[in-house]
């Protein structure tokens, strides 16, 4: 992305506690496969209202052994996990033309299966964290589809023109949207980071093309000046100014329809079938705080994983050490959490210290930030709970409060 402006200013495995009631083999022989699903899912709703127990609006843990695995019926296997490329369809708002460039992208994408199977699996660890943060923004979804055609999901991905990172940010744009970057650090690099400055880079061209998002994004990629003169040509020659319309560099003038082209390929995934690597829609990252200067392959033998791996995930700390006088925000596989918080070594470094706890019938998250003097929204912030529901066998981490 070229731009340049002034100065702007991770519960684990959550299961339902909804326990699946087994069903006579008798009667089971006496109906088929769909009447077999239908009934699962009635019993097994019939039973979650009663175990759902609820006490001023407060659930409680049911005594359902952790290890509990519903039956898998095959009428109900397709309803197992939904896809993350899935809900972006479903949640997309931008229409798509009937343009020639698009057309045109939709065939180099289909063309380019090698391409989609590649740059999907690299979107695998940091396309959830994007999703999130875009639907708090309540942006359009598609935004969260830009690094596929910036960096093709690449977190250390530099161009020839100076932009870096996922986001394809330069150096100028960066530090004008709050990034820092050092010979020791570059906050384009940043999966956090970076992707907090992209968002507000996005509304603030939102704002300033007056609402337009096909405006916005091409600004994105060109600059606002070089938007506004195609936009302010277009008027005096009494053409219209919509996006299509204008006289923009080949770059952006291919940008937007490459983006929609791919947005319009999702919404039709079951006909095309592209390569998709397969992306959960729940997070597979979690965020740790780092209150000093350490060496990033001791975080990554706490956390349990290859020092390789937490570059990959954390490209900005370029030589190899958090930042010394700043806390660090990095990314660790979400599965790692509990084992990370573990060790005692973490407690010299982390900004936040955490109990586990071992989840007992009766136990509510009332009770258990009542008793350890924290919160509801902090124990589930850091269990990545997406509600309040918790069963009896599961393990959450809980904070400790520092004297």
């Amino acid at each position: 992305m070229k731009y340049a402006m002034p100065l702007l200013v991770l519960s684990f495995q959550l299961l339902t506690g909804c326990e699946s009631l087994s069903l006579s083999q008798t009667k089971t022989e006496q109906v088929n496969v769909q009447e077999q699903a239908l009934l699962h899912l009635s019993l097994n709703h019939a039973r979650c209202q009663i175990d759902h127990n609820v006490v001023e609006g407060r659930y409680l843990a049911t005594g359902l052994p952790a290890d509990y695995t519903p039956p898998t019926l095959p009428e109900l296997s397709m309803m197992k996990e939904t896809s993350l490329w899935e809900r972006l369809a479903q949640e997309s708002r931008f229409n798509i033309p009937n343009d020639r460039r698009v057309k045109y992208y939709r065939q180099w994408y289909l063309h380019r299966p090698l391409h989609i199977k590649t740059v999907s699996k690299r979107a695998k660890p940091f396309l959830y964290f994007l999703y999130e943060n875009v639907k708090t923004r309540q942006l359009p979804i598609e935004l969260a589809l830009l690094p596929f055609i910036e960096s093709s999901f690449d977190p250390d991905a530099y161009s020839s023109q100076g932009a870096a990172g996922l986001w394809q940010m330069t150096k100028p744009t960066g530090k004008s949207f709050g990034l820092q970057i050092n010979t020791e650090y570059d906050g384009r690099l940043d999966i956090v980071a970076s992707t907090n400055a992209a968002l507000d880079l996005l509304e603030y061209l939102h704002q300033k093309f007056k609402g337009n998002w096909l405006h916005a994004i091409a600004a994105y990629n060109s600059g606002e000046s070089r938007v506004r003169k195609a936009i302010r040509q277009n008027k005096k020659q009494g053409k219209p100014t919509d996006f299509w319309s204008l006289d923009l560099p080949k770059e952006t003038a291919h940008y937007v329809p490459k983006l929609l082209a791919l947005s319009q390929l999702l919404k039709e995934q079951s006909q095309f079938n592209m390569p998709l690597a397969f992306i959960p829609h729940q997070r597979v990252m979690a965020t740790i705080t780092v209150t000093h200067q350490v060496p990033l392959k001791q975080i990554a033998k706490d956390a349990g994983i290859s020092g390789k791996t937490l570059s990959l995930f954390n490209p900005a700390y370029t030589a190899g050490l958090t930042r010394q006088r700043e806390e660090s925000t990095l990314l660790i596989p979400r599965q790692q959490l509990e084992h990370f918080y573990q060790q005692s070594n973490t407690l010299q470094y982390i900004k936040q210290k955490y109990s586990i706890h071992h989840i007992e019938p009766g136990d509510s998250l009332y009770q258990l930030a009542t008793l350890n003097n924290t919160s509801i929204g902090a124990i589930k912030k850091i269990n990545q709970l997406a509600n309040s529901k918790i069963h009896a066998g599961q393990r959450l981490l809980i904070p400790v409060q520092s004297f």
